[in-house]
């Protein structure tokens, strides 16, 4: 399971002040018991307002830096997640979602030791009552700032756990090319990628990882969305995870043209999308093949041929299973050895870990 799939449920600010506030009125005194001697009303209210207030700060500190905690650091991501992330939802958004939860946590408590000393310094159960009602007041306007954040936390999650789970490590054959010229096709016969096939172009919205094992080595096969030949920056978000898979995770990388006449890109168009593909990514091995030779009369791929060159023509179909087996054999035999990349995750640790409520400016009274 990938690590944001692991990425446990965030509640909203109104679940989260549910979850604290119904806690909290369970937080009772037991009555007097036997011949000990009644207490005052004040003394009363005040031992139970410190008991609360002794549940009420830890416990919402507590969820808040679960929730912070529970995210990967965004520094110390693969640059591949990194930047999926930032066409996906943005690395600044999220950074900045995540450091306003973590920073609630030291307003949280500053209102801690202020009613803490307010509480202590009270004399009257009036008084007591009046405290416990304006500490209700500010910790519950303090969840409610958070609902933004929080509902982009939820949002990121849910955006990232749609992403397969890569390993950056694998030797990785990427598909490339236009929308409908079979990719999915091809990965679905050759590995154990089960990617949805359809006779109509962008089929395919998320990157699909389907694996192939060769002796002992196991191999990734990713079946990337279709690209369009237009400007990187004029790609939406679907392109993009092509272009980011390309980049960080292909060894190799095999194009599809698709020849027909129903394509969604002419073959000039698609001779320019390849061309653009060999000048980004020069550096990795690209093998180009012309696809749906199954549909093409032989005067049709002749002419194909000389508009886009004598490509190896294939049929991504069940009973050319054996020759798209023979392909990605022969492109795994040339596959480099890859370069690892290493990170050390760290997790954001509050800066008081280990501390008593004392040493942290807070110390606790009880009567009882």
């Amino acid at each position: 399971m990938s690590q944001f799939k692991r990425i446990p449920h965030i509640p909203t600010s109104e679940k989260l002040a549910d979850i604290i506030f119904s806690k909290l009125k369970k937080i009772q005194l037991d009555p007097t018991k036997g011949n000990k001697k009644r207490r005052s009303d004040y003394s009363f209210y005040k031992t139970l307002y410190f008991r609360q207030f002794r549940y009420l700060f830890p416990e919402l500190e507590n969820q808040l830096m679960t929730i912070v905690n529970n995210f990967p650091i965004i520094d110390a991501l693969h640059p591949f997640h990194k930047e999926l992330i930032d066409v996906l939802f943005g690395v600044e958004r999220l950074q900045t979602s995540l450091s306003r939860i973590n920073h609630t946590r030291w307003a949280l408590r500053s209102i801690e030791r202020a009613i803490s000393k307010k509480l202590g310094n009270s004399t009257t159960a009036d008084e007591a009552k009046k405290i416990r009602g304006e500490t209700i007041g500010r910790v519950g306007s303090t969840i409610k700032n958070l609902s933004e954040p929080l509902n982009d936390l939820i949002e990121a999650k849910i955006q990232l756990s749609k992403l397969p789970d890569f390993n950056l490590n694998e030797k990785t054959i990427a598909f490339a090319g236009p929308p409908n010229a079979g990719k999915s096709s091809f990965v679905k016969l050759v590995s154990t990628g089960t990617p949805e096939i359809a006779s109509y172009p962008f089929t395919t919205k998320e990157l699909i990882c389907g694996h192939r094992k060769q002796q002992f080595t196991s191999y990734q096969l990713l079946d990337t969305p279709g690209l369009l030949d237009r400007p990187l920056y004029e790609r939406n978000n679907i392109e993009m995870k092509s272009i980011l898979a390309l980049k960080y995770l292909a060894d190799s990388i095999i194009f599809l043209y698709d020849p027909t006449e129903d394509a969604p890109l002419s073959l000039e168009h698609q001779q320019n999308l390849l061309n653009e593909i060999k000048e980004k990514f020069s550096e990795i091995p690209i093998y180009v093949f012309i696809n749906k030779e199954d549909v093409l009369s032989k005067e049709q791929l002749e002419q194909v041929f000389q508009k886009v060159g004598k490509y190896q023509a294939i049929a991504t179909i069940e009973a050319n299973r054996s020759i798209l087996e023979e392909i990605i054999l022969g492109i795994i035999d040339k596959i480099p050895e890859k370069k690892l990349y290493s990170t050390q995750n760290k997790k954001i640790e509050p800066e008081l870990e280990g501390k008593t409520k004392k040493e942290s400016g807070v110390e606790w009274i009880f009567f009882d």
